[in-house]
């Protein structure tokens, strides 16, 4: 069965999904259909409807997070580095999906399931770490080395120049 998409930005972009983004992404709404809640104004406050809308929209966002939570609890797929190819990346994540869609017919989404979200999503920001760690520190050496090597043809370059003008190191007379 279809789902009725008929929500916020329906007019501006009907071929398209909403996504559900928090207040860092407000330019995003030029582009995409990201719904995301009201920024307070300047020296004023919110309506009664835009606090509502803001508290439906915070609520979607945490089922979709505790949703992604249970894909990443049931499915190391989902959230391991992936290295097989893109060809069958969309296969798999549709069947991890599928299979959590089914699973949650059986166990509900709770709070725990959020949890493991961000303790993935953690994981992830400690891998980037990593990775920027182990970069710095390949140049780092990179940088080290390349001035080692610099001095030692500059001591090369001068021993070999004081050699050739050396009046004991000609021998041709």
């Amino acid at each position: 069965s279809v789902i009725n998409n008929n929500g916020e930005l329906f007019q501006d972009f009907p071929a398209s999904w909403s996504v559900l983004v928090d207040k860092g992404y407000i330019g995003l709404t030029a582009s995409t259909r990201a719904i995301h809640p009201k920024k307070r104004p300047s020296n004023g406050s919110l309506d009664r409807h835009d606090l509502e809308r803001d508290a439906n929209v915070s609520s979607d966002r945490v089922i979709v997070e505790n949703f992604f939570g249970r894909v990443c609890l049931l499915w190391k797929i989902s959230y391991a580095t992936f290295v097989w190819g893109t060809k069958c990346y969309d296969a798999i994540q549709r069947l991890t999906f599928t299979l959590t869609n089914f699973h949650l017919t059986l166990m509900a989404l709770r709070q725990e399931d959020q949890h493991q979200y961000r303790a993935v999503l953690a994981h992830y920001r400690r891998m980037v770490e990593e990775n920027n760690a182990k970069r710095a520190a390949i140049q780092r050496r990179y940088a080290v080395r390349r001035a080692e090597r610099m001095a030692t043809e500059s001591l090369r370059s001068s021993f070999a120049a004081r050699v050739s003008f050396s009046p004991s190191a000609n021998t041709r007379r």
